[in-house]
């Protein structure tokens, strides 16, 4: 499935289209400082990689599915 970043990750920049990969576990230590803020609500994490092969985690919220 591809999807595009609402917001940075690490090197990916926002808007780049990525490839999800199998899911990391969940987000539930989300703070004040990340991007969305604080959540009472675990989010599942995935492992997304871009056309270049780089692979970085990341939140569901801050991705947007592709046709």
């Amino acid at each position: 499935m591809k999807a595009k970043l609402l917001a940075g990750a690490g090197k990916l920049k926002k808007g780049t289209t990525v490839d999800l990969r199998s899911q990391t576990g969940t987000n539930a230590a989300r703070s004040d400082e990340d991007v969305g803020g604080r959540s009472r609500t675990a989010a599942p994490v995935y492992e997304v990689t871009d056309d270049q092969g780089q692979a970085e985690k990341v939140d569901t919220r801050d991705l947007k599915p592709e046709p």
